[in-house]
């Protein structure tokens, strides 16, 4: 059994299918506004509205910043920071992220990196704003508390299948998706599973191109390895499932739910569903897209996001699992 483990690990290293070919690394600013906010004897309000003004837009007045300071809870995930995260190797990692986004997919590189400490942010725990126009700065966001292991007492009451997600090798995967998601390439016009199914098999697709290949399939999708594992042994029972089931044309928004939200594991209604790993129907959906990418090597990781008639990635990708 551990044999057959470590070959399906192995086999889910993704392929090379839209390689950077440039240099990627750029000069950017990097500033660490938890450690302005807790790392001084007192508050310098002066060097917060100085270096770090997109987050007092919010919160503008001192007092606010006082109570924070004094927050057990956000003093806790700083010292946790300082002592878990190599903050260093996160900017490097990050910096040749956003230099691939430029050369795949034009987007703007940061102007200024932050880290930062807050409340826990399950749905975006990396932001990226790029400027509307070529003169307006382009910002990066990344909360570093949102990365301290499933293990950290603080992430107590958070559900163990949203825990798992909560570790620092998922930092590269939450940024590539954030910039991705800057790019809102959903079909709004098309309600139906496959069209979710599709748009965030683009998503882990773009993701391994934009972190240059270096993550396991599963850690792109956010699974343990040995929940990729089962998949990839059960990819042509749960895909006939889906056939035999038409569950790819639904629009019911129960099905998506059960099938495409985080969960500790999906409801596709057969003896195996307590076995097979939530959000089961972005697995096919990355396989479907990978497989169709594989098959038009011609397109560029831009053409291929654009494509937004979902029937079409079914009928050419000619995925056969």
């Amino acid at each position: 059994m551990l044999t057959a483990l470590l070959f399906l690990i192995s086999c889910g290293k993704p392929s090379s299918l839209f390689p950077a070919k440039n240099d990627l690394s750029f000069q950017w600013e990097v500033r660490s506004f938890d450690e302005a906010l807790f790392g001084g004897d007192s508050l310098d309000m002066k060097t917060l509205e100085r270096d770090f003004s997109p987050f007092l837009q919010s919160y503008p007045l001192p007092n606010y910043w006082k109570q924070e300071r004094e927050n057990q809870l956000l003093l806790n995930h700083y010292s946790n920071v300082q002592n878990l995260i190599d903050k260093n190797s996160v900017a490097f990692e990050l910096n040749e992220i956003s230099g691939r986004a430029k050369e795949l997919l034009k987007l703007p590189r940061p102007d200024i990196l932050y880290f930062y400490i807050d409340r826990f942010d399950l749905e975006d725990p990396c932001l990226y704003y790029a400027g509307r126009t070529e003169e307006e700065p382009t910002y990066a966001f990344v909360g570093l508390h949102n990365f301290l292991g499933e293990g950290y007492p603080g992430y107590e009451g958070i559900p163990a299948y949203q825990r798992a997600l909560l570790r620092g090798s998922q930092i590269p995967v939450a940024y590539a998706n954030a910039v991705l998601k800057s790019l809102r390439f959903e079909n709004p016009q098309d309600a139906t599973l496959l069209t979710k199914m599709i748009y965030h098999g683009k998503i882990a697709v773009a993701t391994e191109a934009l972190t240059g290949y270096k993550l396991e399939s599963y850690e792109v999708l956010g699974y343990t390895a040995e929940q990729w594992a089962f998949l990839e042994e059960n990819e042509a029972n749960i895909w006939e499932v889906f056939v035999r089931n038409q569950l790819l044309f639904s629009t019911d928004m129960m099905v998506h739910q059960r099938l495409v939200e985080p969960a500790p594991f999906s409801k596709l209604r057969t003896s195996m569903d307590v076995e097979i790993p939530g959000r089961v129907a972005r697995y096919i959906g990355y396989k479907l897209v990978q497989s169709y990418a594989e098959n038009h090597r011609d397109l560029s990781l831009q053409s291929l996001i654009r494509i937004r008639d979902a029937q079409k990635f079914l009928r050419d990708a000619q995925y056969k699992p």
